[in-house]
């Protein structure tokens, strides 16, 4: 029992040691974090309203069915950095608005939010005598017969040139109504004739798609999560994605006809090659080596890590119903509700609460009570280093579940030593004391704390759905986790502690237990 709980306690120790490195200094960086991440109301964000466009013939549900659909996928991208409390309405019949706390570059900000996040696989486009197809090809040619006018809004002619970041950029796309053929750019302008003899060469690809006609596109991911690959040139970040059982199917019927059974060995050719295309720039061109996939891909190309990670989470989380108009309506960026000052006399009231707690627990406890101080420091240090590392975002209301989980770990205690204070009259020995009153107390610890859990998961959910509310979603996950570590501290720090006790001398002293007799 001994050894076992000096094992325990050596452990108690490293996490301790952990958190502390963690948080001291408290804003440095550690593990890739930065400081503790505070809200809105303390330190300030990014305020975005946007605009979103419809077609003529939307109905009020249509627009409202897409304005809510937008309104999940916005948050569905920045819940995947982090609960850091966004605050995303539905201003009106056609307005979105958006508050990222902690935000100091609007243009970030703005990337996060305005990316349609649309993915689509397309193939060089080849003429009926089997030929690729280039911009010169229809510039040139007095014949575009073969042109479907169904299909001419899918093609684009992408730069065979790198750009400066080594990755192709789109330079033309083919339109064509009554006029006759159009070329325009990316934002829908004009192409004037000096750019369409840069990229007369440029290659034109098309929507890929299955044998019965159906496009391939993001909407049949099932997941996307970043990755590393190895190479002779060492380890590049990548894309591993997987498709739903639709996407399989889809996939393996191009992946069929693009197969090139030369493998590695064979010239590079736009011919054996699949365009990937995220909101209509391409992102990677690779060759089909194999005839079939089971349902996995990777996407590779001029990846950063942190890029990589961006471009699985927009995968993820779907491409937007609606295109926002931009630049957005309003934005600024926003000072705190309650300002620096708030934010240092909250942590004074919350460093003067924990002495308060820690000299009424000493002076009425005594040795247990001391003991349970050091496992309220465990557990302050231990839930703001989940809070940073996770992380989190600590507002007004997210500091209010912290403070609270605290009096529930105080609580705690205050039961399991009531009932070894009932033990150790009975004239049980310190350690038939501890165990017995750990036993006995347990259920009503469990008790409590199960209710409130089910109370976090509520309020989570209110705050999540029902009302939208940052501040009340905050306070749930803070309280729930504050919650989750005060079990933790209260009956196995504190009780691994007095463990420590057993045997001594001070064990057979009543007054270290707040008790007036006991067995010697």
């Amino acid at each position: 029992m001994a050894r076992r709980n000096g094992l325990v306690f050596v452990i108690i120790l490293v996490i301790f040691v952990f958190t502390l490195w963690v948080l001291l200094p408290i804003k440095g960086e550690r593990l890739g974090r930065t400081g503790l991440r505070l809200g809105l109301d303390l330190v300030g964000g990014v305020h975005l309203v946007y605009q979103a466009q419809f077609s003529e013939n939307a109905t009020a549900a249509d627009k409202s069915a897409a304005v809510g659909r937008a309104l999940i996928t916005i948050e569905k991208r920045i819940d995947t950095y982090g609960v850091i409390e966004p605050i995303i309405q539905k201003l009106g019949e056609d307005r979105i608005l958006v508050q990222l706390p902690g935000y100091t570059d609007i243009d970030a900000a703005k990337k996060l939010v305005e990316q349609t996040g649309f993915l689509e696989f397309r193939e060089v486009e080849k003429s009926p005598a089997g030929q690729l197809v280039y911009l010169s090809s229809y510039l040139e040619s007095t014949n575009n017969d073969f042109i479907n006018p169904k299909e001419a809004g899918n093609r684009v002619f992408v730069n065979t040139e790198p750009d400066e970041k080594g990755t192709s950029r789109p330079a033309v796309f083919l339109t064509k109504d009554e006029s006759g053929l159009k070329y325009t750019d990316i934002e829908g302008n004009t192409v004037d004739n000096v750019t369409l003899q840069q990229y007369s060469r440029a290659p034109a690809w098309v929507v890929s798609r299955g044998d019965d006609g159906t496009p391939l596109t993001g909407d049949l991911l099932s997941d996307a999560q970043p990755g590393i690959s190895d190479t002779l040139t060492g380890a590049r970040p990548e894309v591993n994605i997987k498709w739903n059982a639709r996407g399989t199917v889809l996939f393996d019927q191009i992946a069929a006809r693009l197969y090139n059974p030369g493998g590695q060995a064979a010239a590079y050719s736009l011919d054996h090659v699949l365009g990937i295309f995220l909101d209509n720039a391409l992102i990677s061109d690779p060759q089909i080596l194999a005839q079939k996939f089971q349902g996995t891909g990777v996407i590779s190309g001029s990846f950063t890590t942190d890029s990589a990670s961006e471009l699985a989470n927009l995968l993820k989380s779907g491409s937007l119903p609606v295109q926002l108009k931009k630049p957005p309506l309003y934005q600024e960026k926003v000072s705190a509700t309650l300002g620096a000052e708030f934010v240092n006399n909250s942590w004074k009231a919350g460093l003067i609460g924990l002495a308060l707690v820690m000299l009424f627990m000493i002076a009425y406890y005594r040795l247990p009570g001391l003991l349970a101080s050091l496992a309220l420091i465990f557990y302050g240090t231990l839930t703001l280093a989940i809070c940073k590392l996770w992380p989190i975002t600590l507002s007004l209301g997210g500091i209010g579940g912290v403070i609270i989980s605290m009096g529930i770990a105080v609580d705690a205690n205050v039961l399991i030593f009531e009932r070894m204070k009932e033990e150790f009259r009975a004239g049980r020995t310190l350690g038939a004391a501890i165990e017995a009153g750990f036993h006995r107390a347990w259920t009503a610890i469990w008790d409590s704390n199960v209710t409130t859990f089910i109370a976090c998961i509520i309020l989570y959910w209110l705050g999540s759905s029902a009302m939208h509310n940052a501040a009340v979603t905050g306070f749930a996950v803070t309280l729930f986790i504050g919650a989750v570590v005060s079990m933790f501290t209260a009956v196995l720090v504190t009780r691994t502690l007095l463990r420590l006790f057993i045997g001594s001398s001070m064990s057979s002293n009543p007054w270290l237990f707040s008790v007036t007799g006991g067995k010697k």
